[in-house]
């Protein structure tokens, strides 16, 4: 629930809890009685308080294998309403990840456009899932964005690939010690400058065009695109709105939302897709038009005027044969988004129904 100067928490509210040093002294279990989503290895810390969050998300194909016989317990103990997790983590759980309870990130993603931001990051998505569930007021916890790219203990692997060979208590980027231990894999967190902050920024763009309010509980957090609200206050009679620091960049990156435009439009984007999926078409057409023009002039013994009616005459007919199957293809195009936009409805009114949340 949110006026213009204050905002507090509803039935409507989830909390998106990364695991950033500024979740360090929040007590978790302050907000059992609200919608929240952890993330990686978070539960190690869980563990400890014996709290679970409503939903957990994984989203990092090294860290979500790295973790595997983790994520199962927590499957089957049953204590955790919905997992979102990779299809390759999914494989590798194998019966475990037979359940209503784990949904497939990849699989959802292609669904719900809500969830198509090319940078994937677990937090970002994680608030964008917490959308497509119909929460109307998200509130970021532990969001920081500020990483030390290489912490103690931890060696190169392949690639971007990282792994702790000894344990280290103290970890500059978490909020609990000993998040990450002896034989745990994970990337580097900024494989480029920024990934982080820039993934925030286009799921930021993503809930404005679906009109969800988000709110960063650390005001000096490094994702300061999002107005600030004290936290205890929040969860009791309100807390003040300070306005984010810094404005939603705008880029090129669509804000489809929920209504499922698919490809880019505009002309010369829906030209060059019509070139590039009707070439044969085209060229089919100009084949047999340029053979019977040969043909006609043949037969006409190449007179000026004659020549010239068969000129016009293919001119015409190769225009018509291309705005017929330009009109075809612009009518594939409009059923195909029209599919899409009904196959992500159906997914969140199923969505909705299964795990009994309110609809905005």
């Amino acid at each position: 629930m949110t006026n213009n100067h204050v905002a507090m928490a509803s039935p409507h509210t989830a909390f998106v809890l990364g695991n950033g040093p500024s979740l360090r002294g929040i007590d978790l279990k302050n907000l059992s009685g609200f919608q929240t989503v952890g993330l990686n290895a978070a539960y190690r810390y869980w563990q400890t308080i014996d709290w679970r969050p409503t939903y957990y998300a994984c989203l990092d194909e090294v860290v979500g294998l790295s973790h595997k016989e983790a994520i199962a317990e927590l499957i089957l103990e049953g204590r955790i309403e919905s997992f979102l997790l990779r299809g390759n983590l999914i494989a590798e759980l194998g019966q475990i990840a037979k359940t209503h309870k784990v949904l497939n990130f990849d699989s959802l993603r292609s669904r719900q456009s809500l969830l198509t931001p090319p940078t994937i990051t677990t937090g970002s998505h994680a608030a964008l899932w917490m959308a497509t569930m119909g929460f109307e007021q998200i509130v970021l916890l532990g969001i920081d964005g500020q990483y030390k790219e290489f912490v103690d203990g931890a060696e190169r692997r392949d690639g971007i690939e990282l792994e702790i060979v000894e344990t280290k208590a103290a970890n500059p980027n978490y909020f609990f010690d000993n998040y990450q231990q002896a034989g745990d894999r994970y990337n580097i967190p900024n494989p480029r400058p920024g990934l982080h902050v820039e993934a925030w920024h286009a799921a930021a763009q993503q809930l404005q065009s679906v009109d969800v309010t988000i709110f960063n509980a650390n005001d000096r957090s490094e994702v300061s695109i999002f107005p600030y609200v004290q936290i205890d206050d929040f969860l009791g009679t309100g807390s003040q709105i300070a306005p984010a620091r810094q404005k939603i960049p705008i880029t090129e990156q669509p804000s489809i939302g929920l209504s499922a435009k698919g490809p880019k439009s505009g002309t010369k984007a829906k030209l060059g897709r019509f070139i590039k999926s009707q070439g044969r078409g085209l060229t089919f057409a100009a084949g047999v038009i340029g053979a019977g023009s040969i043909l006609a002039g043949h037969l006409s013994t190449w007179q000026p005027i004659p020549l010239l009616l068969t000129m016009i005459t293919s001119g015409f007919l190769f225009s018509l044969c291309a705005l017929l199957l330009y009109t075809r293809f612009g009518v594939t195009e409009h059923l195909a988004r029209l599919q899409t936009m009904q196959d992500s409805l159906t997914q969140r009114l199923a969505d909705i129904d299964r795990l009994g949340h309110p609809n905005r």
